[in-house]
């Protein structure tokens, strides 16, 4: 994380800059599915001046893997949607899913800019920075982000959730998996859902069961998922090619531009 100490930035100022792509991994935001977690992982993006907002979404493409290559190994969480993925794509088109899927996904298609998926962050900055740095630390000097809670409310009460919202709106897509049931009231107030129609959803393979939290609204459909991470999450390969293919009840062979 790479602090300009010499420049506080004004809560009008990182409001405005919160209220974009930045944090966000980015991919096709025209795709039939959203993934969103609370806070970006890894971290490249830098809080220097000036504050610039990110516009346009990024993307996964032939650059940035190239940039990215020998980190992106360790990048387990993006590793478990490439699998959640190469299973809806397998589910979709009805073909045998092996185990070499999910790893080429990972490798060619994953939040590229034409591809099937993006992914968005509800908080701009990571949870955990560079070094295990304090969050108090890592901001020092800068009194709209600390304490930590003074940050959160200005992305909850702020421009960053309603820019989520927004962007919903636009491009309508059709699944959004939001990992984390801990966050399961800052996704409704981020997308704007809190009259949605709710159920549950049993996702049971083999002898795991997992209780989905499920929302419909205005052509969406959200998924409460458990996190990548941790005893209670979607860690196993089995529970995360049986998400992909309840993912896969809302999708078409033409949902996947990218086929290879």
């Amino acid at each position: 994380m790479e602090i300009e100490q010499k420049t506080v930035f004004s809560r009008e100022q990182l409001d405005a800059y919160f209220a974009s792509y930045v944090g966000m991994e980015g991919g096709n935001p025209a795709a039939a599915v959203w993934f969103c977690d609370s806070t970006p992982h890894p971290w490249v993006e830098s809080l220097v001046a000036p504050l610039e907002p990110r516009t346009q979404p990024g993307a996964w493409d032939s650059a940035y893997r190239e940039r990215h290559r020998e980190s992106m190994e360790r990048w387990q969480s993006h590793q478990k949607i490439a699998r959640i993925m190469a299973a809806a794509r397998a589910h979709t088109f009805a073909s045998p899913q092996s185990e070499c899927d999910w790893k080429h996904y990972f490798d060619q298609h994953l939040y590229a800019p034409g591809g099937a998926e993006f992914k968005l962050s509800l908080f701009p900055l990571p949870a955990h920075l560079i070094g295990q740095t304090p969050w108090s630390r890592a901001f020092r000097g800068q009194p709209a982000l600390v304490p930590k809670q003074r940050y959160l409310d200005l992305c909850r009460a702020g421009s960053r959730f309603r820019f989520i919202e927004g962007i919903r709106r636009e491009w309508k897509p059709k699944v959004v998996v939001c990992l984390g049931e801990r966050h399961f009231s800052d996704f409704v107030l981020a997308f704007g859902i809190e009259q949605a129609r709710a159920g549950d959803f049993i996702l049971q393979p083999a002898d795991l069961v997992k209780t989905l939290r499920v929302l419909e609204h205005d052509g969406t459909t959200w998924i409460m998922c458990p996190a990548l991470a941790g005893a209670s999450g979607l860690t196993s390969d089995v529970l995360l090619e049986a998400m992909g293919r309840y993912v896969a009840r809302w999708l078409v062979p033409e949902d996947f531009p990218i086929r290879h």
